[in-house]
């Protein structure tokens, strides 16, 4: 992964020979840049679940609760009521269905 930088070495940090390649005998430096994910450059690099995860988790009910009051209003025919309440219904069982496997998971770690 040696020379994956963009950055160019200064003129002391890479120990090279008398026909500019790398000499054998130093150790590889360390890589600073990651091609499989540049944003670590940029800023925080995880997930959100990984930040906050009850935060996340509180965060899909409440899309669940604006889901049922969406219900509320002036709809013409009931077609839009039931993707509503079937969106709503399928979002709350996978949350619930997580929920079940992390605590699962949570009691088998000792």
């Amino acid at each position: 992964m040696a020379g994956t930088s963009i950055a160019k070495p200064h003129a002391g940090d890479v120990p090279e020979s008398i026909h500019g390649e790398l000499d054998p005998s130093q150790p590889p430096l360390p890589v600073r840049y990651n091609p499989d994910a540049p944003s670590e450059e940029w800023g925080w690099h995880g997930s959100f679940r990984a930040f906050a995860p009850k935060g996340s988790r509180l965060m899909l009910w409440i899309g669940v609760i604006i889901m049922f009051a969406m219900l509320i209003g002036n709809h013409v025919s009931r077609v839009e009521n039931y993707y509503l309440i079937g969106t709503g219904i399928l979002l709350a069982v996978w949350l619930l269905r997580t929920e079940v496997s992390i605590r699962k998971d949570r009691r088998r770690k000792p």
